[in-house]
């Protein structure tokens, strides 16, 4: 009886870990997708930062 009431903390505390180091592990900077230049001029310009031309300028010039 007592071996069985120990295996059942072992399995919720490892299930309790698990669950929390795999909801923090896609928080971390480290896991997140990495914004390429194409990216941050298409936001800018979705964003209205910069104008059509110099969007379509710096598109021209990423993507040769």
């Amino acid at each position: 009886m007592m071996f069985g009431l120990i295996l059942l903390v072992f399995i919720a505390y490892y299930m309790l870990d698990t669950s929390n180091s795999r909801g923090s592990r896609y928080l971390d900077p480290k896991y997140q997708r990495k914004n390429t230049p194409l990216d941050i001029v298409n936001e800018r310009y979705a964003r209205g930062e910069i104008q059509r031309e110099e969007y379509l300028e710096r598109k021209q010039e990423l993507l040769s």
